[in-house]
């Protein structure tokens, strides 16, 4: 913590320090050295309580952070739906190994999941709809899959559960799609919508299983 203190007074005290060189500025014989002239602001915005006020600040907006990771804003949908589907992929160019041979032409189709297993699949969830979070523990602590919030905290989630038994440890791991990284890739790579919440997505053989709403 003390470093990241260090490196965030630092990045506030250069910006700090451009912004006094302005017309407003204090101003400095020509003949000072600039570092004298950077200890000296130091030395003041240290001694007014500037530095001490930004640290403060920083650490509540990353405990903020923490409390809430935003909203990807997907709808709640609870009417049940599924559908199997063949996860394709197609070669976007030649690729090459370090000697210089093609390992997959351009144009090259393939299904991934006939490939290699799924070891977990997905459950995508608002994490402030309490009824979405009991659902997802249901499914989960019987299935292969992994919580991921669309909404919400995990840190406070896990928090939450962080006493009960969970496949041989003694909490649930929560998740986020952070910036909505695993939605977008699978947009792209997959052509697959995820669009409302709660989703699930698991294997089945060698297609994926898409749910959307709650299976009763």
């Amino acid at each position: 913590m003390k470093n990241l203190l260090l490196i965030l007074s630092l990045l506030y005290l250069s910006n700090a320090f451009s912004e006094d060189l302005g017309k407003k500025a204090p101003t400095y014989a020509l003949d000072q050295d600039a570092r004298e002239q950077l200890k000296a602001i130091v030395a003041e915005k240290t001694r007014n309580g500037d530095v001490e006020r930004y640290q403060k600040h920083q650490i509540e907006v990353l405990k903020a952070k923490l409390h809430n990771f935003g909203d990807l804003g997907l709808a709640t949908n609870n009417t049940y739906r599924s559908e199997l589907r063949d996860l394709i992929f197609t070669v976007p160019k030649d690729f090459k190994d370090a000697s210089g041979n093609v390992v997959a032409h351009r144009g090259t189709v393939i299904k991934p999941l006939e490939r290699i297993a799924l070891q977990n699949g997905l459950i995508f969830i608002d994490g402030t709809d309490q009824a979405q979070i009991n659902y997802a523990i249901h499914r989960a602590s019987s299935e292969p899959l992994r919580i991921v919030l669309t909404k919400g905290s995990p840190y406070e989630l896990r928090l939450k559960y962080k006493n009960t038994p969970w496949r041989g440890g003694k909490s649930i791991p929560f998740f986020f799609d952070q910036d909505g990284l695993i939605i977008k890739t699978l947009h792209l790579t997959y052509a697959l919508d995820i669009k409302t919440v709660p989703t699930t997505l698991s294997q089945r053989g060698t297609q994926l299983l898409i749910e959307t709403g709650v299976r009763s």
